[in-house]
């Protein structure tokens, strides 16, 4: 069985002694959900994703989803693993109660995200996107289109879709073609082609609901003229019975890099004049709802590169600590030493170094952000609901791209250790890195999101949202710069947060005259942001961790360093807890600092990239 591992004490130490998420329970939408009940639904998912999703992965990836006869088949365990998981209710873990979902905070959904995208992917896909068109209906659908829609969705009965992208507008949204003419009664008849279609069509489940933007007569161009329909590739009556084919085809599957178990397909509506949509929202408003689903999304890909280098982290960990090869460097020149494992190695233990810090910071950025999203929904306090949501807007961008970026690192160093095995697929390290590649693009790539955040984020509320987020940041320096053991860290990240604002500033001053240079800046900005967060998010959990340190030291005797070294080899609490303050010293010293690097360079105003004649 493909063994899938996750660092559960690491995440059970960010959701309850960093994050402390049982503190959500004071507001009414989540008082029924404490830490009991929060451990025993990651354990039940974690345990889910091991035996059920990870032992797919391989299959997954071998087998693909096929097209044939106009039918897209999926890897033949696909279709009981998803029963299954929609008999869990993990479809609707975070949506509401009132629809037939779990109600949990949105921070466990990302934790399940996690487990799920780490042990198969290709599978993971559909239900995360089916959960955002059931938060769209929830959102904005008609009583009637809850009713009709969302149960079979949540029992996964039928799956979902997001379907921007065409042929010949890519990434440009505003260029989209696809139109809808109004038939009566709130329906619409829908053509066009959509691309690049998740889940697409496949035949794990009986329909296949779409959310596509179109263009009703007269709309005007761009994104202000789109609207978003419901779109079910079988049509579907008051009570949510099938009564035809809505004459919804797929033209192919794209044969790809990696997720070769998740159907990328071409749709075509309406070849037949016969395709019906019925209107979400109002009309025009359909990049406006879309944005809705597409964030959530886009958190979800920054999740799918945390779950792709916790995977390869824990399993380079595993294998480096059993390959032998070479002696130590001690006893290099002795030709009889014996050998060793590879994690004796130096270099070896720079890049697991480097895969614990980028894992463990990302899971503190995702975390975090799905934790704001949780406590504006759940405050009743005007204020308070502005201020955590305006942060999820500013963080969404750097979830994804920082996410996915960092998640194609890591995996790449995982790679690395497993030297020419790790380019094999017989380790699983290889694909993690076929499948994660494809999340720095899709969703928005990550040159939109960095362009997102430059230029939409940061202006946002006259830059109030982006300065009042530093200044948390700013409190926390102030009030811990001091500290004996992690001072000297929480000053490093007291000067990259002036760094950044000053060249944040500075970038949107210059953007008012150029407009190219800020757009040429806008993704060495993000990554300096993003180490930035993880920075700062390391340095909470080893405060955290340096006092539990400390008290286990007093309660064993420990008081020579010797001792407290021998203490945190043999008790495995110790050993965590020195190893959260070690993660924080690494990333501090060797990868913070290079965001200095990057804003010198951003602040020469260098234009060679615009001038180049290529």
């Amino acid at each position: 069985m493909a063994d899938y591992r996750a660092d559960m004490r690491d995440i059970r130490f960010q959701l309850f002694e960093v994050l402390k998420i049982q503190d959500l329970q004071k507001f009414p939408r989540f008082q029924d959900y404490g830490k009991d009940e929060y451990e025993a639904v990651i354990s039940e998912a974690y345990k889910f994703a091991r035996e059920v999703l990870a032992p797919m992965n391989e299959v997954s990836d071998q087998v693909g989803a096929r097209f044939e006869n106009g039918q897209v088949i999926l890897p033949e365990p696909f279709k009981a693993a998803w029963k299954r998981l929609a008999a869990g209710g993990y479809i609707g873990t975070i949506q509401d109660m009132e629809v037939g979902g779990q109600g949990l905070p949105w921070i466990i959904g990302q934790v399940v995200h996690e487990f799920f995208i780490g042990a198969c992917v290709a599978f993971s896909l559909s239900a995360g996107l089916t959960e955002g068109v059931v938060s769209l209906l929830n959102d904005f659908g008609t009583e009637e289109m809850k009713k009709k829609y969302i149960p079979k969705l949540l029992d996964g009965t039928w799956s979902g879709t997001m379907c921007l992208t065409e042929a010949g507008a890519g990434s440009d949204v505003g260029a989209n073609k696809a139109t809808a003419e109004p038939i009566g009664n709130g329906r619409y008849r829908i053509n066009g082609t959509k691309i690049f279609i998740t889940g697409g069509d496949h035949d794990i489940v009986e329909n296949v609901v779409h959310a596509v933007l179109a263009r009703t007569p007269g709309a005007p161009p761009g994104t202000k003229g789109l609207s978003l329909f419901i779109v079910p590739k079988h049509k579907v009556d008051e009570n949510g019975n099938i009564v035809g084919f809505n004459d919804v085809k797929v033209g192919r599957i794209e044969h790809k890099m990696g997720i070769k178990g998740s159907p990328t397909c071409v749709l075509n509506f309406g070849e037949d004049g016969q395709c019906e949509g019925e209107l979400l929202g109002q009309e025009l408003d359909g990049i406006k709802i879309m944005f809705h689903m597409m964030n959530e999304a886009r958190i979800m890909v920054g999740v799918q590169g945390l779950g792709a280098a916790g995977a390869s982290y824990e399993a380079a960990k595993a294998y480096a600590q059993e390959r032998l090869q070479g002696t130590s460097i001690l006893a290099m020149k002795d030709p009889k030493a014996p050998k060793v494992p590879i994690i004796e190695h130096p270099d070896v233990r720079r890049m697991l170094m480097y895969q614990k810090a980028v894992v463990e910071g990302l899971r503190y950025l995702l975390y975090s952000t799905a934790m704001y999203a949780d406590i504006a929904r759940g405050t009743s306090d005007p204020a308070e609901k502005e201020k955590y949501q305006g942060f999820v807007e500013l963080l969404t961008p750097i979830c994804k791209a920082y996410g996915s970026l960092m998640g194609c690192r890591a995996c790449d160093e995982a790679i690395q250790v497993y030297g020419g095995y790790g380019y094999c697929s017989e380790y699983p390290v290889e694909q993690n890195y076929r499948d994660v590649r494809i999340s720095p693009i899709y969703e928005g790539t990550n040159g939109i999101q960095a362009l997102d955040l430059m230029g939409r984020k940061l202006p946002m509320k006259g830059t109030q949202v982006f300065m009042g987020y530093l200044k948390e940041i700013g409190q926390f320096v102030d009030k811990y710069k001091g500290h004996p053991t992690i001072g000297k860290f929480v000053q490093k990240v007291g000067e990259a947060k002036n760094g950044l604002a000053e060249i944040g500033m500075k970038v949107l001053t210059v953007a008012m005259q150029d407009p190219a240079y800020m757009a040429l800046q806008a993704t060495p900005f993000l990554e300096c942001f993003g180490d930035l967060i993880v920075a700062w998010g390391l340095c909470q959990q080893a405060l955290v961790a340096e006092a539990a340190l400390n008290q286990i030291y007093a309660q064993n005797g420990a008081t020579s360093v010797t001792d407290k070294r021998k203490l945190c080899q043999d008790n495995l609490e110790a050993k965590f807890y020195y190893g959260k303050v070690l993660t924080t010293q690494f990333f501090c010293n060797y990868v913070l600092p290079q965001g200095k690097g990057r804003i010198e360079a951003m602040k020469t105003q260098d234009r060679s990239a615009l001038d180049m004649i290529f």
